[in-house]
């Protein structure tokens, strides 16, 4: 049967293919549903890589039957955490109000070092407890607002992971059936299922990376200035697992470091404000350096796309732009081949 394709070139094609794949990778960027594409997307990659690691020597169907049984079980292992941390976290008594109690331990203890004629201005600790107190029943609705995008973002993510499931586990497709142009289409697929990979295991060494920055600095450098500051430990474990998330997550965990800090002393807050600023500020070369080795480019390319779609979509885009670029960079090197014609 003759189509209006026949004629095209493999390259036109793949081209063609690529660019409407790319128009709704963005489309689906700004319109906010990066996290469920990501979670379908790490889904698939943790599915095909265990029915082929771990269970290689089974049957195809059943390696991908056992495969997505164990990342159910991880799922809801780790959704039972969450759930119980969050429960503990919010109860009396729990890790909210501790937090609070720290907080304002941090600014009762400033007056020692403030000068007075700032320390003066410091509310008193009642004061400061009461004030919060009464600033979180005015904006409960704002807090609410924020647990229902929470519990949405959840829902999106499982949502994600459900469709990533089966997509994997699917064998319906056969690609020798299908006309070129859906060929094409699902080669996209199967290239940014390729780049997401490539971009989650720049994650994990960038993670490692600045876990091993801080550990440094909260456990060797530190010590040796005979500031001991508490839950060094945790707050390492957290620094991991928050660098997992681009961006947000090593907001979340500096956050940690600078109020633990500032509970200790003045020159601690400000020697951690200082390290955070060197790193966040180094961050971006590094990061752009790992993600450039993992997919052969230069760290000015990766910091100049970062830039770009930032400025176009906002913080969402510095966390699709990695992937997006593996992507293109990868398309850009089959279509400047010249052999592909």
């Amino acid at each position: 049967m003759n189509t209006a394709f026949t004629r095209w070139t493999p390259a036109s094609l793949r081209f063609a293919a690529f660019a409407f794949s790319a128009a709704l990778f963005l489309l689906t960027v700004y319109g906010g549903m990066l996290v469920p594409l990501f979670t379908g997307l790490l889904t698939f990659w943790w599915v095909e890589s265990l029915s082929r690691v771990l269970f290689g020597r089974l049957s195809s169907g059943r390696a991908k039957w056992l495969a997505v049984s164990t990342v159910a079980i991880v799922v809801v292992g780790l959704l039972t955490a969450v759930v119980t941390g969050v429960t503990f976290f919010f109860k009396p008594h729990g890790m909210l109000e501790a937090l609070l109690q720290e907080m304002a331990d941090a600014v009762d203890s400033s007056r020692t070092w403030l000068p007075e004629m700032i320390a003066k201005y410091l509310p008193p600790r009642s004061e400061l407890l009461s004030e919060v107190g009464r600033l979180l029943r005015e904006h409960a609705a704002m807090v609410g607002n924020i647990g229902l995008g929470a519990v949405k973002v959840l829902g999106y993510a499982l949502l994600g992971m459900l469709l990533g499931a089966m997509i994997a586990f699917s064998d319906l497709i056969e690609l020798t059936k299908l006309g070129p142009v859906s060929n094409q289409l699902f080669t996209q697929m199967g290239a940014i299922r390729l780049a997401f990979s490539r971009i989650v295991s720049a994650q994990v060494k960038i993670s490692a990376l600045n876990t091993t920055l801080t550990g440094l600095y909260l456990a060797v450098a530190l010590p040796l200035l005979g500031v001991h500051l508490p839950f060094v430990k945790t707050m390492i474990v957290v620094t991991f697992i928050c660098g997992l998330l681009p961006v947000i997550g090593n907001l979340i965990s500096n956050t940690v470091v600078f109020l633990l800090s500032l509970h200790h002393s003045f020159g601690a807050a400000a020697g951690a404000l200082g390290y955070l600023i060197v790193i966040h500020k180094l961050e971006y070369f590094f990061n752009a350096r790992i993600v450039g080795g993992e997919i052969k480019a230069k760290a000015w390319e990766i910091l100049l796309v970062m830039l770009l779609m930032e400025r176009i979509f906002g913080p969402v885009g510095v966390v699709a732009a990695p992937v997006f670029y593996a992507w293109f960079k990868d398309e850009w090197k089959r279509w400047d081949v010249p052999a592909f014609k």
